[in-house]
């Protein structure tokens, strides 16, 4: 497959536009287990999203907003909640305005949108999805990493410690249980219990001495081509949880040859299946230079705003970045947003945010990410800006 390595598109919504030029943006998870949406997969296409759910905060606000970061303005985005004007000015002075996107309120009466989704929607006539939900719930399915002709972990047929196991359609991190011994499996089980009868794991066998930890992305267009976006190296919390990563552009190049020889297998399934889109495929690398696929996501990913807008810091010089998903900002919103406009010689970018007011204690979480000419300066900056 051909794969377009040097590609000088501005924004996201450029390559969308070409194979979707009508379709608007979705930039909403629907949820099997909250109410505070009207994106509801309460029996159809279920998603494995948290128990308790996810605050009405996060899923309406943080999350969709994040996703229109530096999306650009050539395909729409539609969501329920619309970005605050104070973020929107903020992007514009980050990007200018071709970087700010052209937002409309979801129309649950409307039968003419089509819809580019993260994730299959129940709510949303099948008709209005660019791709088959059938078929894109299937290609959600962790179930997919197997059938890709490429290096990877086993696939156990039960669970057999030390193992990880993954619920079929998790995502950020979310349902997956390293299982060391009888006590984890017993853990599991029981939250297990919340998610039904029927849910679907695969159980795969641990990849011992990991030195890379690769969220590498792609856009498969409709002809079968690929846009190489680039990668990030991953960061997970302690308890296993996507929690946000790095961008160095001088690694971009060095690892490419190696990262291709899964971007090909995985973009060939994806295509043959019907996909069209961004895609993010999760490498490990262990010790001895080996590289294993260990997840695919047909969409975009929380990382997709970060990289890219980390290509365009590059054209400007600054050439490594950091991304932290939900972290806090001892005030408000505006205090935020002016904070990451202070800072000189760095592109602070807030994604994403909303104000928690408790008792008077104002403190904003966000997704926020620095990019300058160092890690030891974005965590410089970091440490200024998230000072406790």
């Amino acid at each position: 497959m051909t794969i377009e390595t040097n590609s000088q598109f501005g924004f996201l919504s450029e390559l969308y536009a070409e194979d979707f030029p009508t379709a608007c943006l979705l930039p909403e998870y629907p949820s099997s287990n909250s109410d505070e949406t009207f994106f509801q997969n309460k029996t159809k296409y279920l998603i494995h999203d948290p128990f308790p759910p996810p605050p009405r905060e996060l899923l309406k606000t943080l999350g969709p907003h994040h996703l229109m970061c530096g999306w650009g303005r050539q395909i729409e985005i539609v969501s329920e909640m619309a970005p605050p004007s104070i973020l929107l000015d903020h992007w514009k002075a980050v990007f200018g305005a071709d970087g700010v996107p052209k937002w409309r309120s979801f129309d649950a009466s409307d039968r003419d949108s089509k819809y580019i989704p993260l994730f299959p929607h129940q709510s949303v006539p099948p008709q209005q999805q660019v791709l088959d939900p059938v078929v894109n719930y299937a290609l959600h399915s962790k179930e997919v990493i197997e059938k890709i002709d490429c290096p990877q972990a086993k696939v156990f047929d039960s669970v057999t410690p030390p193992c990880i196991v993954k619920l079929s359609h998790g995502y950020a991190g979310l349902g997956n249980f390293l299982i060391q011994n009888e006590s984890d499996e017993a853990e599991m089980r029981k939250q297990l219990t919340q998610y039904g009868d029927e849910t679907v794991l695969v159980i795969n066998s641990i990849i011992e001495n990991i030195v890379g930890d690769f969220g590498v992305q792609f856009y498969l267009r409709s002809d079968g081509s690929i846009v190489w976006l680039g990668f990030t190296e991953q960061h997970f919390d302690s308890n296993k949880k996507w929690c946000g990563g790095t961008f160095s552009s001088e690694l971009q190049q060095q690892l490419l040859p190696e990262l291709c020889k899964m971007i090909e297998p995985a973009g060939k399934y994806l295509y043959e299946c019907g996909y069209v889109g961004v895609v993010g495929i999760d490498i490990l690398q262990d010790a001895s230079n080996n590289m294993f696929l260990v997840d695919v996501n047909p969409r975009l990913t929380g990382i997709t705003p970060f990289l890219m807008a980390s290509r365009i810091f590059a054209r400007e010089g600054l050439n490594e970045g950091i991304y932290q998903a939900s972290c806090r900002f001892k005030g408000s919103f505006s205090q935020l947003v002016s904070e990451a406009d202070s800072i000189k010689n760095a592109r602070v970018l807030v994604h994403s945010a909303f104000e928690s007011d408790r008792d008077g204690d104002i403190t904003t979480i966000c997704h926020l990410s620095v990019t300058t000419e160092s890690q030891d300066r974005n965590q410089q900056v970091l440490q200024k800006i998230l000072q406790p």
